[in-house]
């Protein structure tokens, strides 16, 4: 009867501390990985994310309107060129300080050690930027700008008006956002005639047809600056002053027009944006789903953490007082029990590691599939992320895992040896009451 009694005392504890071990070595791990932000940072890091933003989604003819918004509305003949210079706007660096700033947030908001959920990012700088960046890359072209060059230069009336004629159709394309793709050289002029001729020259490059009004009253307001490099003769620094001019108010406009969607010191919320997106979530809700889950990773941390641990213990020690007074036995099982628990928990670890990630993958492959909008080099960039962070935040199991299965081995070889230890502590000890007698 007693032997029985042991066997299911023995059970029941055994499944006390693997429960105890699994919850602690499995769960508690895994959401104490929740709230640590290397976990995020690894994660990305391992995927070349932001480099990938580049690379391979922002040049993606998908998103091929919403790049060129982003650098002023300029057509810079492809979107790779765009893009380039979207990356010396808002280069790697900048993404990376602005995403691990929102991953301490995010983290610091589990912990509580911070009380709201907040997502930001700051594109105060990056706006700053879009205007001389844009300048750089139009003088740029227009140093590669084939110019076509006179044989001789004169002055007739045919001369100034083929050359305003000439002039207009570029200009016009300055206007309008998109880049010339030949201009003609002032050299066809001589300087006298070009000193002479200016004010001739402009009122017939502003009365073309090909000329809107806005590019017009533009140039006509920058007259002056426009005269003298005119006269100076240097077609291309005169073609920049030109565009300078006709493109900063296209750059003015976008950055307004960005800004508008923007919070107060030029912050983007992207919870507020997804939120405006959904049809299905408001604000309210996704904070309420946040709140949740910080709920439940602290409870997790916290008393679950505390709970597990006490289950292992004190089911071990419990586990060793039922087979009392036999020391064999009161090694081997609890030994057992850890050595079992900790197995489990680490072959239960390895499957989660292994097969969690790629099923996450092939979820949001699945999801975003149904929508065309979705660029395919989105999806997978965002596949790739998932799979990482969740190949990181199911790792970290093992030395845990190992190392309870290594006590539980340690108890069940001194279990072997118990009887020897027991009988020769009982020949010490009354050797040593022996002396204290004498």
């Amino acid at each position: 009867m007693i032997t029985l009694l042991r066997a299911l005392a023995g059970l029941v504890l055994g499944m006390v501390v693997f429960a105890g071990l699994l919850y602690y070595l499995v769960v508690v791990n895994f959401s104490q990985r929740l709230d640590d932000p290397e976990v995020y940072n690894v994660a990305i890091s391992d995927t070349d994310a932001y480099n990938r933003v580049y690379d391979e989604v922002l040049v993606d003819e998908a998103l091929k309107d919403e790049t060129a918004d982003l650098v002023g509305d300029i057509d810079l003949v492809d979107s790779s060129e765009a893009v380039a210079l979207l990356r010396d706007i808002m280069p790697p660096a900048y993404l990376q300080e602005q995403t691990e700033a929102n991953i301490d947030r995010f983290t610091g908001f589990l912990r509580h050690d911070l009380e709201d959920l907040e997502f930001y990012v700051t594109l105060k700088e990056p706006l700053g930027r879009i205007e001389p960046a844009v300048q750089n890359k139009v003088h740029q072209i227009i140093d590669e700008l084939e110019i076509k060059t006179p044989e001789t230069s004169s002055c007739s009336l045919s001369t100034v008006q083929t050359l305003a004629i000439e002039s207009a159709e570029p200009y016009a394309r300055l206007s309008e956002g998109r880049l010339p793709e030949s201009s003609p050289s002032l050299e066809i002029l001589t300087r006298e005639c070009r000193q002479r001729e200016f004010d001739r020259w402009f009122d017939l490059v502003l009365d073309d047809p090909a000329m809107n009004s806005q590019a017009a009253l533009i140039l006509d307001a920058r007259e002056g600056l426009i005269r003298e490099y005119f006269v100076e003769g240097d077609t291309r620094a005169f073609l920049k002053v030109v565009a300078d001019s006709l493109v900063e108010p296209l750059v003015a406009d976008a950055v307004a027009d960005i800004r508008r969607n923007l919070q107060h010191n030029d912050r983007f919320d992207p919870l507020q944006w997804v939120a405006d997106e959904s049809d299905d979530l408001t604000r309210e809700e996704i904070e309420e789903q946040a709140e949740a889950l910080r709920d439940v990773v602290s409870a997790a941390n916290g008393p679950g953490k505390i709970v597990s641990l006490l289950m292992v213990v004190l089911g071990s020690l419990a586990m060793a007082l039922v087979h009392l007074p036999k020391p064999a036995e009161m090694l081997r099982w609890p030994g057992i029990a850890l050595l079992m628990g900790g197995g489990v928990c680490l072959v239960v670890g390895l499957v989660m590691n292994s097969a969690i990630p790629g099923q996450i993958r092939e979820a949001i492959a699945d999801a975003a599939s149904y929508s065309a909008e979705v660029p395919v080099s989105a999806i997978d960039l965002a596949g790739d992320l998932m799979e990482s962070f969740a190949r990181q935040a199911t790792a970290g199991f093992m030395p845990a895992a190992v190392t309870v299965m290594v006590l539980g081995g340690l108890l069940i070889v001194a279990s072997l040896f118990a009887g020897a230890l027991t009988a020769m502590v009982r020949r010490l000890i009354p050797a040593s009451g022996g002396g204290r007698r004498q």
